[in-house]
């Protein structure tokens, strides 16, 4: 999630329908520039290299997020368009173990669509994978400069991510595919393997 606010200006954004490296790219409308959700910039028009203050979020249910704030207003189905809200038209999408287009295959122990965390720290990318992170709730890694110390509760379903400082780090959850293709110099942590029960 990013600010809308860039100086004095806030912006509103839209959906392209344009593709750069498997991501769908946002446009604002004061200008019509195209901006990178992963790059969290804009990549052409006359804001070309302007950047979006990332701001916390989670990736949550609705029913762990009612629990914590009761009072949230929720946005109505009743839009005017003659539309089916119940049903996810990303649906296939996100069941299918592969990306878009399948150029970018997967190395050992991976997966095209598998969620990750990706971090990018005094100029070093890595990507850890967000299923093994809620299993395990707590992981510190001191293989990365700076050391990262990122905590997931699963009650909340809150990803933290500081540094050795304790100062909270911008972090973006995407499908690895994608954050490979942004990132193609990226470590991706590998998990010590688990026991077998």
């Amino acid at each position: 999630m990013y600010s809308r606010r860039i100086g004095a200006e806030e912006l509103t954004f839209g959906v392209s329908g344009l593709l750069y490296r498997s991501n769908v790219l946002m446009y604002d409308h004061q200008s019509e520039s195209l901006w990178s959700q992963i790059l969290s910039e804009a990549v052409t028009g006359p804001r070309l290299g302007s950047r979006l203050e990332v701001l916390p979020s989670t990736l949550t249910r609705w029913d762990k997020w009612r629990r914590q704030h009761p009072g949230t207003l929720v946005l109505t189905t009743a839009t005017g368009y003659d539309r089916d809200y119940s049903r996810d038209p990303y649906e296939d999408y996100y069941r299918r173990r592969s990306g878009l287009f399948g150029f970018l295959s997967a190395g050992p122990g991976e997966e095209d669509k598998e969620l990750v965390v990706g971090i990018e720290l005094e100029g070093v990318s890595r990507a850890y994978p967000l299923d093994w992170l809620k299993r395990r709730g707590r992981l510190v890694d001191t293989s990365v400069p700076g050391t990262l110390t990122l905590n997931y509760d699963g009650a909340t379903d809150q990803l933290q991510v500081r540094d050795r400082d304790g100062r909270p780090l911008p972090h973006l959850i995407t499908y690895w595919f994608v954050w490979k293709a942004f990132h193609p110099r990226t470590e991706r942590f590998a998990p010590p393997a688990e026991p077998s029960r």
